[in-house]
């Protein structure tokens, strides 16, 4: 059994499900916004040091956590669905406790995760992806983060006022009821004067700009690397940060060359990840230059823009790592 942890409107859950049920393998879904509404657990541990536990959802179909080897962790919410009202302190702690199961499941043994939610959470961390990728021979940006507004001001002076600020890991905030995504942006030294005195309030994360020629989108199923090209300079809503305007930027399939990609493998090795979605730059003179990686990235929109069969790499990989391939 292959199981996948994520939440109901994750469509690249969708389509590695509908893969693995032609390829006639059985997987079990967990949508953690329901985990207590729709789904049954139960961890058992006895005198002897012996445990069970299983995990039914609301058809009656059954997952042997004792038995299960693989689990992609994929995107979960923990947007819980109550199923009733709770005074709010109640609420809090209801939620609290629907977690904490959740990552009970999580430490359980003999798992192979894809990624493994503990190594995932500290590896999401950007700055101490910056600090591994130069370590391994990437050029990475000159980076600050902090809430000191006069460091904030050296470092706007060092880069030559041409400074981008960017978030330190969540770029997304609701605003009445709409999810937006905050776009990374240049800060000239107007816009910095302005914003300047509310960095004791909020931190800021601050890389020096590097002029692109284009961008890579590298996506890496454990020894899978496969890149894709992202033409960003073409519009000027694009140019900074192409994630807004995403269906303006031709997409292609790249040849990475082969040291990037050795160093791309080992860099997931180092993080104990199986997966990763990492984002470079390349400038105007041929060099790359590592931003980021996300443990938890998106890729289905790469697969339709360039028809690099990611879903089917995905699914190979939870076949693989679950035994069912003998």
């Amino acid at each position: 059994m292959i199981a996948i942890i994520t939440n109901k409107d994750d469509s690249h859950a969708d389509h590695v499900i509908e893969y693995l049920n032609r390829q006639e393998q059985a997987v079990f879904r967990i949508n953690t916004e329901d985990i207590g509404t729709r789904y049954r657990t139960t961890i058992n541990l006895s005198e002897d040091g012996g445990w069970v536990g299983h995990l039914t959802d609301e058809t009656g179909r059954q997952l042997d956590l004792y038995k299960l080897r693989v689990v992609w962790f994929r995107k979960p919410s923990f947007e819980f669905e109550l199923g009733r009202a709770f005074e709010p302190e109640v609420g809090r702690f209801v939620r609290a406790e629907l977690k904490s199961l959740i990552e009970t499941i999580y430490a359980l043994p003999h798992i192979i995760w894809i990624n493994n939610p503990f190594a995932s959470n500290c590896a999401k961390s950007k700055f101490q992806q910056l600090i591994l990728a130069q370590k391994l021979g990437l050029q990475v940006p000159k980076t600050l983060i902090t809430n000191d507004a006069k460091e904030a001001g050296k470092f706007f002076q060092e880069c030559k006022e041409k400074v981008l600020i960017k978030a330190i890991y969540n770029a997304n905030i609701t605003l009445n009821g709409m999810n937006r995504g905050i776009p990374s942006a240049i800060v000239d030294s107007e816009r910095f004067c302005k914003f300047a005195d509310s960095i004791s309030i909020c931190p800021v994360h601050l890389q020096e700009y590097i002029e692109k020629d284009f961008e890579l989108r590298v996506t890496v199923i454990k020894n899978k690397v496969m890149a894709v090209r992202i033409d960003s300079q073409l519009h000027e809503q694009t140019k900074v940060d192409w994630r807004m305007f995403t269906e303006l930027n031709p997409h292609s399939i790249y040849q990475l060359p082969e040291q990037i990609q050795d160093i791309c493998r080992d860099f997931l090795r180092r993080q104990n990840l199986l997966f990763g979605a990492m984002d470079f730059i390349v400038t105007p003179q041929g060099k790359y230059v590592f931003l980021e990686n996300n443990p938890f990235g998106q890729y289905l929109w790469l697969e339709v823009e360039t028809g690099l069969p990611l879903t089917m790499e995905m699914a190979n990989l939870l076949i693989e790592l679950s035994g069912s391939e003998e």
